[in-house]
């Protein structure tokens, strides 16, 4: 099985072609400005690198977030768009399934760069939150279990929680390929529903002066 897999929502842009486990194509940078460029051109490079068309991939796969609002959207948009194109099946992970790491007997933390002082984050089994490590911390400091660390933010977590085990676990689009074809072999159908994005928070947004002075001006009776 062949997947086309990008993952624009975190620290890193990634990109990747698999063939079951082989990886035929890997890029990866920084997080950028240029994503919506890096994401298309890559993704052409890959299948001209595999010697393929689209038609002769089997599976998409983008992460969903929460992460960079700019990069989820990129992300999205750009796969829903090729996938459409191409008629083939998409699969969206959020952050929290790509960074995922189980341990036996361990209480699972996955911590997710949000670009801010409060940072995403997710105890495997209980709903995501956004907070600052601070506050986290403390309120995980009541389980008598031993902690582990995953994500792209897991160092800025572990200084609050010094006990904690913090693990590196690949997780970029190699992975996300990987865990993508294994859920499309699982149930494709489920697996293929339309991704929405996962933002976890509002956007920020600033009003322009001149939109502020509309907005004041429509409110005037």
């Amino acid at each position: 099985m062949k997947c086309l897999a990008v993952n624009t929502a975190n620290t890193v842009l990634s990109v990747a072609l698999c063939d079951g486990a082989e990886v035929l194509y890997y890029f990866e940078t920084p997080e950028t400005r240029d994503q919506g460029n890096v994401l298309l051109g890559h993704a052409r490079q890959a299948l001209e690198t595999a010697g393929i068309g689209y038609d002769g991939l089997d599976l998409m796969a983008v992460v969903t977030g929460p992460g960079s609002f700019t990069g989820i959207r990129i992300g999205l948009a750009g796969m829903r768009g090729l996938a459409m194109a191409a008629d083939k099946p998409l699969v969206g992970l959020s952050s929290f399934d790509l960074f995922a790491e189980t341990g036996d007997g361990e209480i699972n933390i996955v911590a997710v760069e949000a670009w801010r002082e409060e940072l995403y984050f997710q105890i495997a089994g209980q709903p995501p939150v956004n907070q600052s490590p601070a506050v986290f911390a403390e309120g995980v400091k009541k389980h008598t279990k031993p902690l582990v660390i995953s994500g792209d933010a897991a160092h800025k977590l572990a200084p609050f929680l010094p006990a904690a085990r913090v693990v590196t676990p690949p997780a970029d689009a190699r992975q996300l390929a990987q865990k993508a074809m294994q859920l499309y072999a699982q149930d494709a159908q489920a697996a293929a529903k339309r991704p929405a994005p996962f933002y976890l928070r509002p956007a920020d947004v600033t009003l322009s002066a001149a939109q502020n002075r509309s907005i004041e001006g429509q409110d005037k009776p």
